[in-house]
């Protein structure tokens, strides 16, 4: 995914209402129809808009998949508001990168075990009364020793 990240020191970028090309009158990459609502925090933002601002010490711009050439014009009340390009940060992922690393390891062993389960079980199935329908060989073991010991008392 192509990702277009701007940050703003200017006061002014708090009351930012519009997000747009420069070079193209039609359509804004984001807007807000009220300036005196608060920015979201940038923990809280979704994915829902092209372009989605938030505050975080700054307020922040992430833009996704912008046609090359595209100016982004920050406007606000007031006018113009100047912001500065910055490298996009990588998004947070929802599992923390320790778990993330290991996270093929952990699927790999989780199928191993079914896997030999549904085999265990599928051989014992096979050992079972085709006409009673059910796979009770773990139980009739168990059933078995149980009423051995009764007999033998």
């Amino acid at each position: 995914m192509n990702r277009t990240c701007i940050t703003s020191e200017d006061p002014a970028a708090l009351t930012v209402t519009k997000l747009y090309d420069e070079n193209n009158d039609f359509g804004h990459f984001w807007d807000r129809n009220d300036p005196t609502i608060p920015l979201p925090p940038c923990s809280n933002v979704s994915d829902d808009s092209q372009c989605s601002v938030c505050l975080d010490q700054l307020v922040k711009v992430v833009c996704r998949n912008l046609t090359a050439g595209v100016k982004i014009f920050m406007e606000g009340p007031e006018g113009s508001i100047n912001y500065n390009q910055t490298g996009c940060a990588e998004p947070p992922s929802l599992l923390p990168t320790p778990l993330r690393s290991r996270l093929p390891a952990i699927i790999s062993v989780i199928c191993f075990i079914l896997i030999f389960i549904l085999g265990v079980l599928w051989k014992c199935c096979q050992k079972t009364s085709s006409s009673s329908r059910t796979c009770r060989c773990f139980f009739n073991q168990n059933r078995k020793e149980n009423v051995g010991n009764v007999q033998s008392v």
